[in-house]
């Protein structure tokens, strides 16, 4: 009994992230023992964020690079060129926040810089008195004291008491993570984690969003509300953590979003434009993308500074 409690990241003690984070880093040495198999399955089934907080450390910990192939795992292997060692489980926590270090500083443009404007890439968190906003790529938020409102595109909002973010005709007061979309004519929020309240403009009715539920609002028409399965949160969060999360697209889906985040573009061919990949790849390396496109599919990799062309 005392070995297993040594070895297994399912301590009573252990956050659902920490868990994660020691099975990810079991994972990484190699295939799992029938007993430890059985109690990942076990920890898996017993709350829907174990899967949540489990798909994200493997999403950070690919994203450093340093992911060995997951025995079992619906996810392709990224082939490396030469060994990499393991990665340290200290060092691993340290991988999620670097992933900042990739992001690039919004524009401000307009008077007192209150207009913040991102191209080709995700922004580094703005501040405010109340928490960060992080913009994507092709977003425009305005910014002031008292407020802040996504003018259009997404932003992921890490908010607490006193962060008021509009959007369209809605008004947030998100405490916990929340993802907000914002086009001419819908607006879509999405509560990672916490919750947020939200209102129409001129309305006193306030509603409630919890975590793992998405609503979307199209003009006066009334909300549509639905709870997302956790891998579903994991994707639409993936983008704000630096990352593409492919499950079972297209690869020419995938090279038009690389496309969107880099200025060094992604080309494929006919034969490869229609084939699946499933996976997780940093948002900012098309290059490793393409490598690893082309050892799963068996495509010939041609390079320019410019372009990556698979065919």
């Amino acid at each position: 009994m005392r070995r297993d409690a040594r070895v297994s990241p399912t301590l009573a003690s252990a956050t659902p992230e920490e868990a994660a984070a020691g099975w990810t880093a079991r994972l990484d040495k190699g295939p799992l023992s029938a007993s430890e198999q059985q109690a990942l399955q076990h920890w898996l089934d017993q709350d829907r964020r174990h899967k949540g907080a489990f798909l994200r450390a493997k999403a950070i910990w690919q994203a450093s690079g340093r992911l060995s192939a997951l025995h079992g795992s619906a996810a392709p292997p990224i082939a490396h060129t030469t060994p990499l060692p393991p990665l340290p489980r200290r060092r691993f926590f340290a991988a999620a926040a670097a992933t900042a270090l990739l992001l690039a500083t919004p524009k401000p443009q307009g008077k007192a810089n209150s207009l913040y404007v991102t191209a080709n890439g995700v922004s580094a968190p703005l501040h405010t008195a109340f928490g960060t906003i992080t913009l994507d790529c092709y977003s425009q938020l305005k910014m002031g004291l008292e407020s802040s409102r996504l003018v259009a595109g997404r932003c992921c909002v890490l908010g607490r008491t006193g962060m008021i973010v509009k959007a369209g005709n809605l008004i947030f007061a998100p405490q916990g993570r929340l993802l907000l979309s914002c086009t001419p004519t819908q607006v879509t929020a999405t509560s990672i984690s916490g919750s947020v309240r939200l209102r129409r403009h001129h309305s006193n009715e306030w509603w409630t969003l919890n975590a793992g539920s998405q609503i979307s609002l199209t003009g006066n028409l009334p909300p549509e509300v639905r709870s997302l399965l956790p891998e579903e949160m994991a994707t639409q969060n993936a983008w704000s953590l630096g990352l593409l999360e492919a499950r079972d697209e297209s690869i020419s889906s995938i090279v038009g979003t690389f496309n969107r985040y880099n200025q060094r573009q992604l080309h494929v061919s006919a034969e490869f434009a229609n084939r699946k990949l499933t996976g997780v790849f940093n948002l900012n390396q098309p290059e490793v993308f393409a490598m690893a496109a082309q050892t799963i599919l068996g495509a010939r990799l041609t390079q320019t500074p410019q372009t990556l062309f698979l065919y």
